[in-house]
């Protein structure tokens, strides 16, 4: 069974803010446009109709919507991240509410043109997500769900490199030194029993709804650029992180402190602030869409 941390995960302003400076940027991944192109929505037209984004964090996919969307909704469990998403956002056409996936109330029957979901899918009981999934869509309606991960690159990419330092002497060696530490602290946080079922639907996304037609799935690779701060910034939002924490009864400062001097003191072979250094995160990243059927056939 997966454990259920979702509502917990963000509990304070704190990480919510790590959360909102730290993570990756989805127009680094074009998931956008593809989701977009499957609309069959000319950039240059005037703003679509309805979407929400279900499990939207701190807005950091819903505010992408905006552009294109004449109504746009963020749900989030999370108050303190509700509460950065509407800090950081104060667009027109964009509100951000407290609640769950699986009780979608405040929508209409038929009401939503799209529902996204990014990087949040593994949280939610699909059962009774599906069920309103389907209510609130309109039919030939999209749902777009995506994500990234952090380990599973493909085949010779690692997971971190290093900018700027490919005349250094020791550029290799550290950046080999890095990716060790990097995949020591994943290695370190699997191994608290509970959180493994998530993973799969977290990497890979989940099949959309039984019936819903034109799926199309995609996927690729993502570049974010980050230092020292912002790396270690991002691993403490991350589920695996917090539930590691909760599980076996560690400070996730001290734990971030830890590894921080690790990267310090590999990346300070090559320069004098190692906290400066230029890193990219190489990640993969996922898109999965769907259709909801114009004429309701699956019964």
């Amino acid at each position: 069974m997966a454990v259920e941390i979702a509502p917990k995960l963000f509990k304070n302003t704190g990480i919510s803010h790590l959360y909102q400076e730290c993570r990756p940027r989805y127009t680094e991944s074009g998931v956008i446009g593809k989701i977009l192109v499957f609309m069959k929505v000319p950039i240059e037209q005037p703003p679509y109709g309805r979407a929400a984004d279900i499990g939207c964090g701190t807005g950091l996919s819903t505010q992408h919507l905006l552009p294109h969307f004449k109504d746009v909704v963020g749900i989030d469990a999370s108050p303190s991240q509700i509460e950065e998403a509407t800090r950081c956002n104060t667009a027109e056409n964009v509100r951000y509410r407290v609640g769950s996936a699986e009780d979608l109330r405040m929508f209409e029957d038929a009401s939503l043109d799209l529902l996204t979901v990014g990087t949040a899918i593994h949280y939610f009981k699909l059962d009774k997500f599906y069920k309103e999934l389907d209510r609130v869509l309109k039919p030939g309606g999209v749902f777009a769900q995506f994500g990234y991960n952090h380990r599973n690159t493909r085949p010779g990419v690692v997971g971190l490199s290093l900018d700027g330092f490919t005349d250094h002497s020791a550029q290799e060696e550290v950046n080999d030194e890095c990716n060790k530490v990097f995949q020591e602290v994943f290695e370190t946080l699997l191994g608290v029993e509970g959180y493994q079922p998530a993973l799969d639907p977290e990497m890979y996304g989940v099949d959309p709804p039984s019936g819903y037609i034109d799926q199309n799935r995609s996927s690729g690779e993502l570049l974010h650029p980050c230092n020292l701060a912002t790396l270690m910034g991002l691993l403490q939002t991350l589920g695996l992180w917090q539930n590691y924490c909760k599980e076996s009864a560690t400070d996730s400062q001290e734990l971030a402190n830890r590894y921080w001097r690790r990267f310090f003191n590999i990346l300070r072979r090559i320069s004098e602030s190692p906290e400066d250094v230029s890193m990219k995160q190489h990640l993969t990243f996922y898109v999965v869409l769907a259709r909801k059927p114009s004429q309701d056939h699956r019964k």
